[in-house]
């Protein structure tokens, strides 16, 4: 169930929703048509690493600047954290010790690109993950797995360390690790989307807010046991012109007293604990969100739950473990936007007498807005038997068997799957009375959790020039 009237009234009252309608669009970097061969892309690649401009301790809790390079155009960013190693997780003695499952990515609660003090983008770990994945083919999927340290926890039970595995090897073997992060922005989705750093009249900075060691800990027997980070940098992708070109494309889009515009985004992740889950066979009202803490331009909202003891235990931490949601529901004014009624994953319940069967209205919505997700089917090799989706109520895990993105609900008003920030549809979401969200829990769901509500809010990022030829680089949201 939807509704489109409420969705276009709300947008219809929003001053950017207009603003974009309206706007001067910035240029193609290489004036790119929309038809026929381009003869000639008169840029060179490069590959900049940057050092912080402080050290990360190495018990980290602190927030780390890197300040992004002052030329080219932006294409793209990969954050890189390295460990040292930690102890040797034999059997004999407490020294169990591993990170946590993608701790390339959660070793940060937070990530802000802030320029002339203004943040203009920023996205948390969960926003990462399930937007990486969720656009990822199975090979791109054991990729990212690589790149972010998504791997079984691996104890051997025994004190050989030829017999450690996953996140266990990794943490004890020689040489440490050192763990990647895509930091997909607005400007990683094309060529006329990078960010012009040429046009900078200000630093532009980068600012990460590490966790505190212990907490990317799965497990730290002991204090002495444990992890500890060895330094971070930024790898940058970025496009450069020749001086020619440089000239010629400025002479394009920054003309004396104009003002031209690119789309962009950002991201706001809103959590709150349910003490007593709402089961999906209840007759009654699910458990209610409240998200008017969300606003803007919202093209994509992602919708997950976890246990809140996963994130708080010491022994195995878990943050993207996922609990299935069995129903949601977006809604202001007892009037519904968007609703799912069944939207669990596999069988509700294996049993005759109660649950709610089997449904695939999930499926479809998955199928329809070509958010997949990886799908590893790997089994236990003594089961015999194909990957069972019904009984295993999954369509299979990352390499660190934890995360499943079929228990990622999505509310999609955008229409391209492969990008953030297109004004191909979108929700003005602070032009709605007390929107909130309603879920249901697959039977047997019982203790605190945690729902999560990750919105992706176009933006528009303006370059103003003044009647002297200075440039001014803003952000506008709602």
């Amino acid at each position: 169930m939807s509704n489109p009237q409420l969705i276009h009234r709300a947008n219809e009252n929003s001053s950017l929703y207009n603003t974009v309608k309206a706007r001067n669009s910035k240029q193609n970097v290489f004036d790119y048509v929309n038809e026929g061969e381009l003869n000639v892309c008169a840029y060179a690649k490069s590959r900049v690493i940057v050092n912080p401009t402080t050290s990360l301790n190495s018990d980290g809790g602190q927030s780390i600047k890197y300040e992004i390079p002052n030329f080219g155009f932006l294409e793209d960013m990969y954050l890189q954290t390295e460990f040292a190693r930690g102890d040797t997780n034999a059997d004999t003695g407490a020294k169990d010790c591993f990170l946590v499952d993608m701790a390339g990515a959660f070793c940060f609660s937070k990530i802000r690109i802030v320029y002339g003090g203004n943040t203009v983008f920023e996205t948390t770990p969960e926003h990462l993950v399930v937007s990486l994945y969720g656009r990822a083919t199975r090979e791109e999927a054991l990729v990212l797995d690589g790149m972010l340290g998504s791997a079984v926890k691996g104890l051997s039970g025994d004190d050989t360390h030829g017999n450690l595995e996953g996140r266990a090897a990794m943490a004890s073997s020689f040489g440490g690790q050192k763990l990647s992060c895509p930091l997909k922005c607005w400007f990683s989705e094309s060529l006329g989307r990078n960010f012009d750093l040429y046009s900078l009249s200000q630093k532009c900075f980068l600012e990460v807010d590490y966790r505190p060691i212990l907490d990317v800990h799965g497990k730290a027997e002991t204090a002495t046991d444990r992890i500890t980070y060895a330094g971070s940098n930024l790898v940058c992708f970025l496009n450069e012109l020749s001086p020619a070109e440089i000239a010629s494309y400025q002479s394009r889009n920054y003309a004396p007293g104009t003002v031209s515009s690119q789309l962009a985004y950002t991201t706001t992740h809103l959590s709150e604990s349910i003490a007593t889950p709402v089961l999906c066979t209840a007759t009654t009202n699910g458990n209610k969100i409240k998200i008017n803490s969300i606003s803007g331009l919202v093209r994509r909202m992602y919708i997950f739950a976890t246990l809140d003891s996963d994130r708080a235990s010491s022994t195995d931490k878990k943050y993207m473990n996922l609990v299935d949601i069995s129903s949601f529901k977006l809604s202001a004014n007892n009037q519904t936007i968007y609703e799912v009624q069944d939207s669990g994953i596999g069988i509700d319940n294996l049993n005759r007498a109660s649950g709610n069967g089997y449904q695939t209205d999930y499926f479809v919505e998955m199928f329809h807005n070509k958010l997949i997700g990886p799908c590893n089917s790997a089994v236990a090799s003594d089961t015999y038997k194909l990957f069972d989706v019904a009984q295993n109520q999954s369509l299979g895990t990352t390499s660190g068997d934890q995360f499943e993105f079929s228990k990622v609900k999505v509310i999609n008003f955008g229409k391209n799957p492969n990008d953030y920030s297109s004004a191909d549809g979108s929700l003005a979401l602070s032009q709605i009375n007390v929107p909130e969200l309603e879920v249901k829990f697959p039977t047997g769901t019982t203790g605190a959790h945690s729902v999560h509500v990750v919105a992706e809010i176009i933006t528009l990022n303006t370059y103003n020039t003044s009647a002297t030829g200075q440039i001014n680089f803003k952000s506008i949201s709602e």
